[in-house]
């Protein structure tokens, strides 16, 4: 898997530096550049953040369709797999992404005033829109169903935690021996970059685009450092988490300037110059990673204990990260959570639960109510989607006060008692529309070649 990613993120590069300059060993340095990156090896190797290791494929191909958009005003289908494919990947990344895209925009102005251009625009959008529909429809659904931790303020990051990621001009160029990440930009790269002023001069075609990556890579880099007005800034920026993550756009920016650089300096720039070139930068992040202490061992998920969560701040849990996607009201309650048993639990009224059984994301249990109405509270967190039947008639279910699926029944009933997960109407509906649309999308693109 982290094999493809490395691959897709080379030849996504390529695809689009060499639609800019027309010149396989420009493309070729630039995509060894950027899958060899000291970030990058980061993201897979260190932090093992694989949503965000898939936005270095998604990144290229996103400025690749909107180069065909505002140059050729063909192939640019490619903005739809990219856009999408970020937006499955790593949200986060998507609205960096988007500043950087609307700005790339904004130097094509001219360009965009056409007809043709805001009308394929528009149709990549729709695309775009509907293809992720199975994505963004059950997003939303969820977050006005019920109240969930996730998105609640300070529950993803904090003017704090943000603050504390910032880097130092240090960082950037030296790796201490005691540290975990390598925010490096790379010795080689740096000295690549040098040339760019020299290369800005005599550079003949696509200044634009070169100065709009030698300039967004710079702003990434300035924005990964404690030198960028971060606290000053609205709290709704905060969402980035970590400022080095920027590292990623600064990695993908500076691989299209310094394989431009290299190519416009060498006289005859040949494969063999990028070999020498991509050796260099393979050796050098390589030798990077000897600065970061190897872990023998890996603590089993059993070693863990889960349930030692009472009253204590930041603890991760196996999975769930630091909980942030419970219900809000399960997140109040984690010692009810972790304490409770496993089974059903009768909130309110009597009755007589036999032969209970459960598998996952379904159970089933024969129930007899007495004289009074029963709430009943499932053994499962409260998500939408869940299906609670009595001998094949639906009921309604509900939240109940620790966060879990609820439901009630009426008094004298007795009957088969079924829970399961078969989606919302929504969910299964945009599944369809989801689907649908990308065989079409794929048609399109067919035809249009």
């Amino acid at each position: 898997m982290l094999f493809l990613i490395l691959l897709f993120a080379g030849a996504c590069l390529y695809k689009l530096v060499y639609c800019m300059t027309d010149h396989q060993n420009t493309a070729l340095l630039a995509g060894i550049i950027y899958i060899t990156t000291p970030y990058f090896f980061t993201d897979i190797y260190v932090r093992h953040a694989l949503g965000e290791c898939m936005a270095f494929v998604f990144v290229p191909m996103v400025f690749l369709g909107l180069y065909h958009l505002f140059n050729t005003e063909k192939n640019h289908y490619y903005l739809v797999l990219g856009v999408a494919g970020l937006l499955l990947s790593h949200n986060i990344a998507t609205m960096i992404t988007a500043l950087f895209a609307l700005m790339y925009c904004v130097i094509h102005y001219k360009n965009f005033s056409r007809g043709r251009v805001q009308k394929a625009l528009l149709l990549d959008v729709l695309w775009i829109v509907l293809i992720t529909s199975f994505y963004w429809a059950p997003f939303l659904q969820t977050k006005f169903s019920a109240e969930y931790r996730v998105f609640e303020k300070g529950a993803m990051a904090t003017q704090e935690s943000l603050l504390g990621s910032l880097l130092s001009a240090k960082d950037l160029f030296i790796t201490q021996n005691d540290t975990s990440y390598v925010f490096e930009i790379g010795l080689p790269v740096i000295l690549m970059l040098a040339f760019s002023f020299v290369t800005f001069r005599v550079l003949k075609e696509n200044k634009k685009e070169y100065l709009f990556f030698l300039i967004s890579g710079v702003v990434s880099i300035w924005m990964s450092t404690k030198y960028f007005p971060w606290k000053w800034l609205p709290s709704q920026c905060y969402i980035v988490q970590f400022s080095w993550r920027m590292l990623l756009f600064s990695s993908f920016f500076f691989a299209i300037v310094a394989s431009i650089n290299m190519s416009t300096l060498i006289k005859k720039f040949s494969r063999r110059d990028v070999f020498v070139i991509g050796l260099i930068c393979m050796m050098y992040v390589f030798s990077r990673y000897q600065c970061i202490p190897y872990a023998e061992a890996v603590p089993e998920v059993t070693e863990y204990k889960v349930t030692a969560i009472s009253g204590q701040e930041n603890q991760w849990i196996p999975g769930m990260g630091r909980m942030e996607y419970l219900p809000s009201k399960a997140y109040d309650n984690l010692f009810y959570v972790a304490t409770r048993q496993p089974g059903i639990s009768v909130l309110e009224g009597e009755c007589n639960l036999q032969n209970e059984t459960k598998m996952r994301n379904s159970m089933s249990v024969q129930i007899a109510t007495s004289g009074e109405k029963v709430v009943l509270e499932l053994p499962y967190l409260y998500y939408p989607g869940y299906t609670v039947k009595l001998d094949g008639v639906p009921l309604d279910s509900f939240e109940t006060e620790k966060g879990f699926l609820g439901s009630k029944i009426d008094e004298n009933e007795v009957g088969t008692l079924e829970v399961k997960y078969t989606g919302t109407r929504i969910m299964n509906l945009t599944k369809i529309i989801s689907f649908v649309t990308f065989i079409v999308f794929l048609v399109y693109i067919y035809k249009k070649h």
